[in-house]
């Protein structure tokens, strides 16, 4: 079992082809994300888009969209989720990672995922200062959006409901298209 202040001190690991392998700390224990695909890594790009579109539209928000940005969530939790929602404020000098959750953490989920890990993040996103959490299953097209005290689902033409995104119009559907 590491702490983060542990895992964060720990050298980068490469492959044999010099690509940083990637990992997080998940409840104390070093889990290893292999090289994610072109599908997951579309949809990843096709929300982080979406969410540009909206914050450049409502610049009020105060809000910015991050693709793999790494967050040191609890003693025992250092995440890099898929697409995250940040407040803007929340870049002070340039650090290798934030401390807290993301306003929204966004995590594609992936073969190599358990339930478990989904879960144990989840409640640390929840736990940590996140208002919300989006689980993305591309396998039958839907995201399901956790809360302190609910769960929802979306999908197809649905518009996702986040309080910290009135206004967000962009249909589920487009995220996999």
């Amino acid at each position: 079992m590491l702490t983060s202040e542990q895992y964060l001190s720990l050298p980068e690991e490469f492959d044999q082809n010099g690509n940083r392998i990637k990992d997080e700390l998940i409840a104390g224990e070093v889990v290893k994300m292999p090289l994610a695909g072109w599908f997951h890594d579309r949809i990843k790009t096709r929300i982080g888009r979406a969410l540009r579109r909206y914050f450049d539209a409502q610049p009020e928000t105060g809000l910015e969209e991050m693709v793999e940005m790494g967050f040191d969530v609890s003693e025992r939790d250092v995440f890099q989720p898929d697409v995250s929602v940040v407040r803007s404020d929340r870049f002070p000098s340039p650090t290798r990672v934030l401390k807290r959750a993301p306003e929204i953490a966004i995590e594609v989920v992936s073969p190599s995922d358990t339930a478990s890990h989904i879960k144990a993040k989840i409640s640390s996103y929840l736990q940590n200062g996140a208002s919300s959490v989006w689980i993305v299953y591309p396998e039958d097209r839907s995201v399901v959006v956790h809360f302190s005290d609910q769960v929802r689902e979306f999908k197809a033409d649905q518009v996702i409901a986040d309080p910290m995104l009135p206004g967000f119009t962009t249909p589920v559907s487009d995220f996999f298209v």
